[in-house]
């Protein structure tokens, strides 16, 4: 994945004095081609992600009105930033009405000389791109060998390395998603962005999409719930009404151990996308869940926790099993529980009075009260 910021930092671009003069805030778009811009619709033409290149000839960008209307159809092609030629016929400056625009549309905008030929920058970028397409392929290549294969772990080790990745030292497999998944791609694009700018800093992290989640191989971090919280707060403000959430296993220096740690972060990730109330979890905060999944008695559980709500699951009394989940989340603490239902204090009393009827319990008893406590736990995770 080649992201604006990067072009930035090529020794091409730098010695012709790639400028950047607005959008800074755009820096993380997804670069996935460069294109020309000629024609003032060019943006029916685009497929999203251009590293696009303009000289203004014919276009007439020494009015105003057109820069902007330019920069407002690169906007509608999804465009990753614009390249501006600067000449004194065609465009000799960028107005502050532009720069204005690009800084509202989070468009990174960026100035070059009018010598610079286009060719050379269409190879370089071109070129760029080709590379990294090829590093990511390897990456996704070498991880999914780690997982799921026989492997030569010398030259697993050797060949990261060569990619600036050190798997000797210890890993732990972290697995995320978006539900829902509506514009799949473009979030998982962002996320993937987000995960690769928080863990830029020490040993770097290996990323991949497996299955449709996003997989990490990530070494040892300072603070990592609250640098995947901060990754949560980043994409659902980019994408609301998105959740996001992160499984991670445990932690292992041998790399024959990584494949631990991925099932360890399946059974996390499984754990969360049934349970509303957490959007990160680490394999051994399950508590009794381990156990459980490791046991592969699902079948059983699944037995167990229907034949115990059982009296509860017809329609007449449907609503009864959210009321007595939300009563054990709420430590059995009746005023609580009422106002998280919104319902009357004497609805919900009415309502656990036909709960314990039905279910032929006396909740004052300290193992029934665990038992519900218990039975939720699991439902939740079948």
């Amino acid at each position: 994945m080649v992201y604006v910021k990067d072009l930035m930092e090529l020794d091409y671009f730098k010695k012709n004095r790639l400028t950047l003069v607005a959008g800074m805030n755009g820096l993380k778009r997804n670069v996935k081609r460069p294109n020309i811009a000629q024609l003032m619709n060019f943006n029916e033409w685009m497929a999203g992600g251009e590293f696009l290149l303009v000289n203004g000839v014919g276009l007439h960008l020494d009015q105003t009105d057109q820069l902007l209307k330019l920069i407002e159809n690169a906007q509608k092609g999804k465009a990753a930033c614009i390249a501006f030629e600067i000449s004194d016929t065609y465009l000799p400056v960028i107005p502050a009405e532009a720069k204005d625009l690009a800084d509202q549309l989070k468009l990174p905008i960026f100035t070059l000389s009018w010598d610079v030929p286009f060719g050379e920058i269409l190879n370089t970028v071109y070129d760029y791109i080709i590379r990294k397409q090829m590093e990511e392929s390897r990456i996704l290549e070498l991880m999914q060998n780690v997982l799921f294969a026989d492997i030569n772990e010398e030259y697993i080790l050797e060949q990261a390395a060569f990619y600036g990745f050190h798997l000797e030292t210890p890993h732990c497999v972290l697995i995320g998603d978006c539900i829902p998944d509506q514009h799949h791609e473009e979030i998982y694009t962002y996320i993937q962005r987000c995960l690769h700018t928080e863990f830029h800093n020490g040993e770097k992290a290996m990323v991949m999409n497996h299955n449709g989640h996003i997989v990490v191989f990530l070494p040892e971090q300072e603070h990592l719930t609250e640098t995947l919280e901060h990754v949560i707060l980043q994409t659902t403000t980019a994408f609301p009404n998105v959740r996001v959430i992160f499984g991670i296993g445990n932690y292992y220096k041998q790399l024959s151990s990584y494949r631990n740690s991925y099932y360890e972060a399946v059974s996390a990730f499984r754990f969360l996308q049934s349970n509303q109330t957490q959007n990160i979890i680490f394999y051994d905060n399950l508590g009794l869940l381990r156990l459980i999944d490791d046991s592969n008695q699902g079948e059983k559980i699944r037995t167990y926790v229907y034949s115990y709500l059982a009296p509860l699951m017809s329609s007449e009394h449907s609503v009864l099993i959210e009321t007595l989940d939300q009563f054990q989340m709420d430590n059995f603490n009746i005023s609580k529980a009422a106002e998280h239902l919104f319902i009357h204090r004497n609805t919900l009393l009415q309502r656990l009075e036909k709960i314990y009827s039905l279910l032929q319990i006396d909740i004052s008893d300290y193992n029934v009260r665990r038992e519900i406590m218990n039975v939720m736990y699991l439902r939740h995770f079948i």
